[in-house]
Parts: C-alpha cells; structure tokens; sequence
C-alpha cells in the first residue's frame, strides 16, 4: 500500500509581496472612490432637478385652476408682518439660523416642520415632504432634517428688487405700471415661460423664506440670495413651462458675493424677468 504524499503547507506571503497587495489595493481604492462620489452626485443632482421639474409642474397645475393667476412667491401677509400669505407656494422658514423673520416665530413654520409645506397653495399638487427637499441637503436641527431646499423666484408674484422704474411686490400691484421690468401675476405675462425660471436650489447660507431675490440693476451684483453649489460647479431651476436646467457655473464661486457683476449673475438675470414692451 503506497503513503499518501504529504502536501505542503501555503506558505507565507513575503513583507515585499505584501506590501504590493496592500499598494495594487489603495490604487484601486483611488481610482473607485471619486468614480463613487461622482455617481452619488450625480443621482443626487438628478434627484433635484426631478424635485424641481415636480414644483414647476405643480405651479402650472395651480395656475390652471385659477383662471391664469400664478402662485405667489411673497409669502407674508399684508406689508412685511403678519401671518402667512394664504396665496403663497410656501410660507414658513428653511434657515437653521435663528428665526429673526417678521414673518413671526411660530413653532410650526420653523425649518424642521413640514407644517409650513402642508399650508402653502402647492401642496395638494405635490402630496410629498420629500420633493420640497434637495437630497444633496445634509442640514438638520437638533438631528431633525430641514423640510426645504427650495425657494421661488421673487419676480413672480412676490417683490421686485433693483428695478430702476421702482418697487412693487405682491400687495401693490398699482406699482406695476412704473416698472422697466415685468412683474409677473398673471400666466399670460410670461410670454417666453422655457426661458423664465420659478424654481432655484437655493444655498444653504442665504435660504430663509420662500422668496428668492433677483437683483435686476446693472452696476453691481447686491446679491441677496445665492444659489447652492452643493452638486458642484453649476446650479438647478425649474422653469415656468415645466422643464428643468443644470446651468453651469462660468466663473469662480467668489464672484457670485463680491465685486462686479460676474457673467453669472448677469445670467441669471435674464431668466428672472424681462423687460417690458
């Protein structure tokens, strides 16, 4: 009877061998993360532009029920105090800075409570917390997240701002016939509606109320409100006709704060209003 041959033990990898094993790995790690990172934002940009194409289609849905009068973006009441404006897309405040609004500090409208969504004129045509929300927005109060991301273009039934006629907002409309710039109430005043944004991801260092302010002046940014970079170098809208754009960033981000008016900004002028015949 022959013995069975012994087999021989696996032997050891070599330090040098391991030290290999451990490099070919960390390269791979190298090459696989930013690919990974790059497909997360990429579904996250994806995620809200559908959120914003969502409220778009949801601002027409309204329109159409109301004889062609657009939702307001001012959402106060009378003035600058008092309640909300029963007419806005949302009233309430997104900001995780304390609540400083005359809009008034109800518990109810603060950043973490899906009240103030609940209340505006949109949601019987959106039914969802979630579209209102950005998914790239990490911000949370005390581990609660913050209900919105998203602000409405002020031009459109909310405030005029830099307009060199004069001022007008959603409680004076007597003030329209002065402006250079049209203020848009009515669907039928939104003539070119794929080239007049509504909806804007707005950042997280100047989002407050539901109003986002565009400077329409021609000698300086005065920027108020700011769009996110939170999907890197561009920005998300929803426009009036129910589309939605990414629009690339052309110039660093500091320009968009201080100094000039960067190209940018000059941009995003022309998709706020438009001059009046």
């Amino acid at each position: 009877m022959k013995a069975l041959p012994v087999k021989k033990g696996i032997e050891a990898f070599t330090l040098v061998e391991m030290l290999v094993v451990v490099s070919i790995i960390g390269v791979l790690a190298a090459l696989l993360l930013p690919a990974l990172s790059n497909a997360k934002r990429s579904a996250s940009r994806a995620g809200c532009l559908s959120n914003l194409r969502q409220l778009s289609l949801a601002s027409k849905l309204y329109t159409g029920d109301n004889n062609g009068r657009l939702v307001a973006s001012w959402p106060f009441g009378d003035g600058t105090n008092g309640p909300a404006n029963p007419y806005s897309w949302c009233p309430g405040w997104a900001s995780t800075r304390p609540h400083n609004s005359t809009f008034g500090p109800a518990p109810q409208y603060t950043a973490t409570n899906i009240y103030a969504l609940q209340q505006g004129r949109l949601w019987q045509y959106v039914g969802s917390a979630g579209v209102y929300r950005c998914p790239a927005d990490r911000r949370n109060m005390e581990g609660q997240p913050v209900v919105r991301s998203y602000s409405m273009n002020g031009w459109i039934n909310g405030k005029t701002h830099g307009d060199p006629g004069g001022d007008t907002r959603f409680t004076t409309p007597t003030n329209d016939a002065a402006l250079t710039f049209v203020f848009f109430r009515t669907e039928n005043q939104i003539t070119h509606p794929a080239q007049i944004f509504d909806f804007i991801d707005e950042d997280e260092s100047s989002i407050n109320d539901s109003m986002f302010l565009v400077d329409v002046s021609e000698d300086t940014n005065s920027i108020q409100d700011l769009p996110t970079n939170r999907h890197g170098s561009s920005y998300n809208l929803g426009f009036a006709d129910g589309h939605f754009e990414a629009i690339k960033m052309l110039a660093p981000r500091t320009e968009w704060r201080y100094g000039g008016p960067s190209r940018d900004w000059v941009r995003l002028k022309t998709m706020a209003t438009v001059r009046r015949q």
